[in-house]
């Protein structure tokens, strides 16, 4: 049998110093068995030095690709895998203590069992708890668009290998979205074990691509093609707008505008282009106007 369980997968371009820490915290983490679980490193092509920060750790292996492939390099990074369970991984994030051997012991659990698998990070819909789900419309009730962040993403690989298409979404950004789909749509039961797994480092400028266009239009253009009733969709809609669209309007607008390097061009056409026919959008604008105003008055005393 496979003795890898879990291949921690982590696509990366131009990222070397966090990159650095990130490896650095998870094989100095006294639950990394190396008997156990491998760390797959795919290169996006990076011009800095990535390869030698990886030569660092013998136990990375790594694998860089002759051009930038943008996000199909998520589909390569999962093909280099050889463990059972095969889990994308931010560049960004380390393991909280007893997170790493928590998700060994329930992939070693649910080994042979049938069910879909997915470890996701505490959300505002659940917290520090087990759901089993058997459907898609169930997955989108209890996720949301949490399914977007790549570190929530995991699969058995034997089921990976089985999805058709798989970079078919790939200019929008949500590669993972699509795939997230396609596994709970396979008939077996899902599991999901909801957890406070990881730390976050974000690095400075974070950023690139036009962030609500990619947030509002892409991920929602995916939903519309799972074929959700409307009021499904609705419902989803109104979540992202009030528990993410509206927040990152603060936090890129009002709170951390230095800290991000996202283009935002266009931003308010984007979201009344999507949301003007929807009453609670000028609710939500008028609170985020009174924040605008408290914040200039603030600054200005």
């Amino acid at each position: 049998m496979n003795p890898i369980i879990l291949s921690i997968c982590i696509p990366t371009y131009n990222r070397c110093e966090v990159l650095d820490n990130t490896l650095n915290s998870l094989f100095s983490n006294p639950e990394f068995d190396s008997n156990k679980i491998e760390v797959i490193i795919s290169d996006n092509c990076s011009d800095d030095d990535t390869e030698v920060i990886v030569g660092k750790y013998p136990l990375a292996k790594y694998y860089c690709n002759k051009e930038n492939v943008k996000d199909e390099n998520f589909t390569i990074a999962l093909e280099y895998a050889n463990g059972h369970y095969i889990k994308l991984f931010n560049d960004t994030v380390s393991f909280k203590t007893g997170s790493l051997a928590y998700m060994i012991t329930h992939i070693e659990k649910n080994l042979g069992s049938g069910n879909n698998l997915f470890f996701y990070q505490n959300m505002f819909l659940n917290k520090n708890r087990k759901i089993i789900i058997n459907n898609a419309v169930s997955y989108l009730k209890e996720v949301s668009f949490l399914s977007t962040w790549i570190v929530n993403f995991g699969i058995w690989k034997e089921d990976f290998e089985k999805i058709i298409d798989k970079n078919r979404y790939s200019k929008l950004q949500f590669i993972q979205v699509d795939w997230s789909y396609k596994t709970v749509q396979n008939k077996k039961n899902t599991v999901i074990y909801f957890d406070d797994y990881y730390d976050v480092y974000t690095p400075n400028k974070k950023g690139g691509y036009n962030f609500f266009d990619t947030f509002i239009n892409n991920y929602l253009y995916i939903i519309k093609q799972q074929d959700f009733s409307l009021i499904n969709y609705e419902i989803e809609k109104f979540r992202l707008c009030n528990r993410f669209v509206f927040k990152w309007l603060n936090i890129l607008f009002i709170k951390e505008k230095s800290k991000y390097n996202f283009d935002t061009s266009g931003t308010f056409k984007i979201i009344f282009k999507r949301y003007w026919y929807e009453p609670y959008l000028y609710f939500l604008f008028l609170w985020f106007s009174i924040k605008r105003v408290v914040k200039y008055k603030k600054g200005s005393n």
